[in-house]
């Protein structure tokens, strides 16, 4: 059984050997999304290491946009005014705004605790963008005599806008836009919308003269917040850590192993309007020198609170993740004579599709001994580590090889080794007989040759190195 403090030391050499890589990896991490297969995939985006963190984090750039036209409730009908006038007008208008929100971020998976979540928005990541325009009937009523002629008509008064009364503002922000949120604030003058001639409305009828105008004006305010990226399993469930939200700027999600994992990103927010609209109407008749008119005055419409929820199209993350699966969980060496080595093989195999990065230690270094103590395994892929028994001493060996990973789900795994050294046979004294055995065998043992013991010994571990050379390699797994 291990201690704690061999667990610590190992992971300690994790991180030391970890150091020493990760300036190759932010490298490789930027050049990865440009590796990464345009296959036809059910995903939006697919995530890569992350630049400070390539071993342990990776993110995907997520983007979203919605636009919509949206019917403000003002749709106001002004009655028959000025009342009791030879000379009203009745006036209907609706506002309407096309509105736009986009917003850009990232998905963040970090680990070992596996797997934290973030969403972290991209600054200046987020446009609200509104258009406002207007949708104005008018009817008049002319009620006039004059010399025993009357004038009794009522009816449309048809106009061509003389402007394109439309407000556009728009305006960037830094995404995710929480709330107090994102406020456009517009205001416009008195714009002359129409101007039509009585001639046009009624007729041409000699004697009569007379005009409609209509000027506009609007004071509008637009309102967008962000309440939460909901974060979702492919089952449209949410995660055990929930959506992020402002309060909880971080989630969280169970990782029991795999290659990788989908979630669908959304955020969630709202619009809201409020304002005013001014209409300016002036109508004015001149009959056989005599006129009448409606005095200029300023209608203002106050249109109500309108508020709606913002939801965005969700985008479809995939991560990928290391994950490690070893062949072997014991080995045992045998009988190995003192001075002499036994090697066995695990197979480590990245079943993952991201980079898996191994430190491989031991708590009897001097007994057991390991050709590589940091490994690189590419996903999909897997090598064989070479574990060497090399007794110093005859009795019984028990060790743990710690193998430790940035596997999400089991960044430590370990193989238990053992094995027996048993002593070296005695050599005879003074190049004489070996002592008698009781089974009576008149054999001699034959002299060793001049230096046989060390050259025996240096031959073995040439041999051991180069097995260990031909056994480092990488297959694709199958």
């Amino acid at each position: 059984m291990r201690s704690l403090l061999y667990g610590d030391a190992a992971l300690s050499s994790f991180f030391s050997a970890r150091r020493r890589r990760v300036c190759a990896l932010r490298c490789a991490a930027a050049a990865l999304p440009l590796l990464a297969p345009a296959a036809a995939s059910a995903y939006d985006a697919l995530a890569a290491p992350c630049p400070d963190d390539p071993l342990f984090c990776q993110r995907a750039s997520v983007a979203f946009q919605r636009r919509e036209a949206i019917p403000l409730e003002l749709d106001f009908e002004t009655g028959w005014i000025p009342p009791s006038s030879p000379l009203q007008v009745s006036l209907r208008a609706a506002v309407f705004a096309n509105t736009e929100v986009s917003l850009s971020g990232a998905l963040e998976a970090t680990w070992p605790e596996a797997l934290s979540l973030t969403a972290p928005g991209d600054q200046g990541g987020g446009v609200f963008a509104c258009d406002y325009g207007l949708d104005v009937s008018a009817q008049g009523r002319i009620n006039v005599s004059v010399l025993g002629q009357d004038i009794d008509w009522t009816g449309d008064i048809p106009y061509v806008p003389q402007i394109d009364f439309q407000v556009h503002t728009r305006e960037a922000f830094d995404a995710w836009g929480w709330a107090p949120g994102i406020t456009l604030a517009s205001s416009t003058a008195a714009q002359r919308l129409a101007s039509v001639s009585l001639a046009d409305i009624i007729g041409s009828i000699p004697g009569i003269d007379g005009r409609f105008e209509l000027d506009v004006a609007l004071d509008v305010a637009a309102h967008y917040a962000t309440h939460r990226v909901a974060l979702e399993t492919l089952e449209q469930t949410t995660v055990p850590g929930g959506d992020i939200t402002p309060e909880n700027g971080a989630s969280s999600m169970e990782y029991l192993g795999g290659p990788s994992v989908e979630l669908n990103v959304r955020p969630e927010g709202s619009v809201r309007y409020e304002g005013t609209l001014h209409l300016i109407p002036a109508f004015s008749v001149s009959l056989l020198g005599r006129e009448w008119s409606i005095p200029i005055a300023d209608i203002p419409l106050a249109f109500p609170v309108t508020e709606r929820d913002w939801l965005f199209e969700g985008e479809r993350v995939r991560v990928p993740l290391p994950d490690l699966a070893l062949d072997r969980r014991e080995i045992d060496f045998g009988a190995v004579e003192v001075g002499q080595a036994n090697a066995e093989i695990v197979r480590l195999s990245n079943a993952g599709e991201a980079l898996l990065d191994v430190a491989v230690t031991t708590d009897d270094a001097e007994s057991f001994e390991l050709v590589d103590e940091a490994l690189e395994i590419e996903a999909e892929t897997d090598i064989d580590l070479l574990i060497r028994f090399a007794p110093k001493a005859a009795g019984e060996f028990t060790a743990t090889v710690l193998v430790a990973s940035n596997d999400p789900d089991a960044p430590e795994q370990a193989i238990t080794v053992r094995g027996v050294g048993i002593a070296r046979p005695e050599e005879p004294q003074d190049g004489g007989e070996p002592p008698a055995q009781d089974s009576g065998c008149a054999c001699r043992a034959a002299a060793p040759a001049q230096g046989g013991d060390g050259g025996a010994l240096a031959a073995t571990g040439l041999s051991l190195a180069a097995l260990a050379g031909g056994l480092r390699r990488m297959r694709r797994a199958g």
